[in-house]
């Protein structure tokens, strides 16, 4: 199956990429495709950890088809053919013009 992988702000940023598809067996978990976009992006690490017990920078926000993601409940999202996983950092500052 593929899923759709988009980055935003500060990861997009790291990567040099906008967005990409993988290729994942059916069934596969959002953890799964996290641990393939680590093991391509190594730049990525400590932004995401997939194996550690607070697995993401609080700073990282996962969206799954535009929902937020819990990113300690990710373990129990199953992806499907088509889904759209966006990876982002908050995007704050800037100057009001008046």
């Amino acid at each position: 199956m593929k899923v759709k992988v988009v980055y935003l702000g500060m990861i997009r940023q790291k990567i040099g990429w906008k967005e990409e598809e993988y290729d994942l067996a059916e069934g596969s978990l959002l953890t799964d495709l996290l641990s393939k976009i680590v093991e391509k992006h190594d730049v990525l690490k400590n932004i995401i950890r997939v194996e550690d017990e607070n697995p993401t920078d609080p700073t990282l926000v996962i969206m799954h088809n535009g929902l937020s993601v819990n990113p300690t409940g990710r373990n129990e999202i199953v992806l499907k053919n088509g889904d759209i996983v966006t990876l982002m950092t908050p995007i704050g500052g800037g100057i009001l013009q008046p």
